[in-house]
């Protein structure tokens, strides 16, 4: 199976083909802004492993993602989708009247294709009665942040910012208020007092669910309290949660400097 990767997808340290240049102007945009598709090794592939990561520029990625998905689908090839981090993921439900659940309608509009199977790690959706409709498996990343974290802090506690955080993995946490996009406020409490813990979640938007929670851990007596995440989204969401906790362990799902933990790994086993 030949892996191929997107352009947001190509920080990652895998073995895989990446679309060529425009041979005119040796770049994969045009001056307007459209994308430029081309896969000059598409007739020598019987079946693809395509791997996408939805973030940064999400609608430029899914430019690129459908290009590609509509070449191979031309050249017979048989397909299979992996997603580090899924674009419009958080939008997975109709939360107001008149509104699409995103999510849903991007696995709908993918399978469409001739995808066998779609492979997303960690998906903000993943606990959605929905994604059961979908030929959708769910790769794991948080071993390989466990593996890290073991390696640097001792005997330390799991926690949530959340409940979001009980639905998808199953952790205790706090129930959440949210005041704006930046401010929320946690009630609850945890017996943290003299412990070390471990802050995760699956992912870092705008930073303000994780700073409230070391905030609330270390008011209950929590040690040292180290945050981990999945998908870093925005880069000032990170550097928020850098700068609150005693330190942070995030995947490189996206692409981002504060990305210390490799998923290659995890993509690794769909191949197997």
């Amino acid at each position: 199976m030949e892996t191929i990767v997107t352009p947001t997808a190509e920080h990652l340290d895998l073995d895989a083909a990446r679309l060529d240049s425009h041979p005119q102007n040796e770049s994969r945009l045009f001056p307007d802004g459209e994308v430029y598709v081309q896969l000059e090794s598409v007739a020598d592939i019987e079946s693809a492993l395509l791997v996408h990561s939805g973030q940064p520029r999400p609608n430029q990625g899914l430019a690129y993602l459908y290009g590609l998905l509509d070449l191979l689908t031309k050249h017979d090839i048989l397909i299979t989708l992996c997603f580090t981090y899924v674009p419009y993921g958080m939008q997975d439900k109709s939360f107001y009247s008149g509104t699409v659940n995103y999510a849903r309608a991007l696995l709908d509009h993918v399978t469409r294709y001739p995808v066998r199977q779609v492979y997303a790690i960690d998906p903000h959706f993943s606990h959605r009665d929905w994604i059961t409709e979908y030929p959708v498996s769910h790769l794991h990343a948080f071993p390989f942040v466990q593996e890290r974290v073991n390696a640097d802090l001792d005997e330390y506690i799991v926690v949530g910012p959340d409940l979001g955080a009980v639905d998808r993995f199953g952790i205790p946490s706090y129930e959440k208020t949210r005041n704006g996009a930046y401010e929320v406020e946690l009630e609850g409490e945890l017996d943290v007092e003299g412990r070390n813990v471990l802050v995760f979640d699956d992912l870092i938007e705008t930073g303000g669910t994780m700073v409230a929670a070391y905030n609330r851990l270390k008011s209950q007596g929590a040690d040292t309290v180290v945050a981990a995440a999945v998908h870093g989204v925005l880069d000032e969401g990170i550097q928020r949660v850098q700068g609150a906790y005693d330190g942070l362990y995030l995947t490189n799902t996206i692409e981002t400097d504060a990305g210390n933990v490799s998923i290659e790994p995890l993509i690794q086993t769909v191949l197997e």
